[in-house]
């Protein structure tokens, strides 16, 4: 208890430190974020002098925090207004402050039915709570294939990737050895090949898992990835003690689906992931840009929004190692002119979005549950998802 409190006054502290002081012009913008030493470079010499320029009255204060303790501090921030106007967060905690009432709901603002569309349809879809937007993408990421150009050329006499998994699957079924490697059955790892064979968690409002995660094209999902498995295609390295993917991609494993963190070189190279039925999917990550109720004006923060997730700006950050956001720039010069950039962007064009909720952990736990009942204990697929589609419900009735 005595820590917690110790960490309670210290997190308050740090607060009030950033809050507005005597001579702060009252018409700056505070700009929480935890962006790392280039990101951070790039905002303050680039970025932060392109909107002196625009807005020379509205002084921009952009603070780094802690990222261990950065959630604490801005919920504490919600009931002292000692935090700051705009923030820079995870996508799955945006629904979560969301319901605290700590953030601005952006659907009420001057034209966000138009700004709301300039964005990618699945990072955009991280914002959705209940019944509106309480924030837009700043940057984002997704998981694209990775794969070991040297075994699909010696061992598939394929000089890059099929189009389609109806092409690829003949060709790895008839390879000795795991072909891909899945991390685990939680949600980041899963998720893209649940969605890839025809699988859906929720309603489009994120609003009811019945008739969905246990839909018969749910349970088709599972049992194509069963069926992967027992074929020596496919392994989960967490059930089946293989190799791990960062290291069996090298000499191994064909491919995996990872992010662009992903260690790239002259053999390993990224693809998009290989249409099933005629589509792709993937699961997304990033950071959210929202305002907070407790900013000073809201109008101003809102243009400081627009303006991080303008073109210029998106692009500015790209070069920091950002994926952008925005559709129009999906093929734009810079983006197409990167190998890694330019798959990435195509391949954000069919992601989706972990279930965006305040009860985001405990729905993962659901997810990963089903999924050693099935994969470790021989579950029934069916009898499985319909009981985790009844505790889905619950959870998402709870918000």
């Amino acid at each position: 208890m005595k820590k917690a409190y110790v960490l309670l006054v210290t997190i308050f502290v740090s607060l009030t430190l950033f809050a507005c002081g005597p001579g702060e012009d009252p018409n700056t913008i505070t700009f929480w974020h935890t962006y790392g030493d280039n990101e951070e470079a790039v905002l303050k010499d680039v970025v932060i002098p392109m909107w002196n320029e625009l807005n020379p009255d509205i002084p921009i204060k952009p603070v780094r925090q802690d990222s261990g303790q950065f959630n604490e501090m801005l919920t504490l921030s919600f009931g002292t207004g000692a935090g700051p106007d705009v923030a820079r967060i995870d996508i799955v905690q945006t629904a979560g402050f969301a319901e605290l009432g700590g953030l601005v709901k952006l659907d009420d603002m001057s034209g966000f039915n138009t700004f709301k569309n300039t964005f990618l349809d699945g990072p955009l879809s991280t914002n959705y709570y209940q019944d509106g937007y309480y924030g837009v993408p700043l940057d984002t990421n997704a998981k694209a294939a990775v794969v070991n150009m040297t075994l699909l050329e010696s061992e598939l006499e394929l000089t890059e990737l099929p189009a389609t998994w109806e092409e690829l699957e003949p060709l790895l079924d008839a390879r000795e050895g795991y072909s891909i490697s899945v991390s685990g059955v939680g949600d980041w790892d899963s998720y893209p090949y649940f969605w890839l064979f025809g699988g859906e968690l929720t309603n489009s409002t994120f609003t009811q898992a019945s008739g969905y995660i246990n839909s018969a094209e749910s349970v088709a999902a599972i049992n194509k990835i069963k069926d992967l498995r027992t074929k020596g295609i496919l392994t989960i390295r967490d059930i089946d003690g293989t190799a791990d993917a960062w290291a069996g991609i090298n000499d191994q494993y064909i491919m995996f689906f990872e992010g662009p963190w992903a260690p790239f070189n002259d053999n390993i190279k990224p693809a998009l992931i290989p249409t099933y039925q005629g589509k792709s999917a993937t699961v997304v990550g990033g950071e959210n840009i929202v305002i907070l109720e407790t900013a000073k004006n809201k109008e101003n923060a809102y243009e400081f929004v627009k303006f991080m997730t303008s073109e210029d700006v998106q692009l500015a950050m790209l070069t920091s190692g950002q994926i952008p956001v925005l559709k129009s720039l999906v093929n734009h010069e810079d983006v197409l002119s990167d190998p890694k950039w330019s798959v990435y962007m195509e391949q954000l064009e069919s992601a989706h979005a972990r279930i965006p909720s305040p009860n985001h952990s405990d729905i993962s736990e659901v997810w990963s549950d089903a999924m050693l009942a099935i994969f470790l204990e021989g579950a029934d697929v069916k009898t499985t998802l319909d009981a985790a589609a009844a505790e889905l419900d619950t959870l998402l009735s709870q918000e």
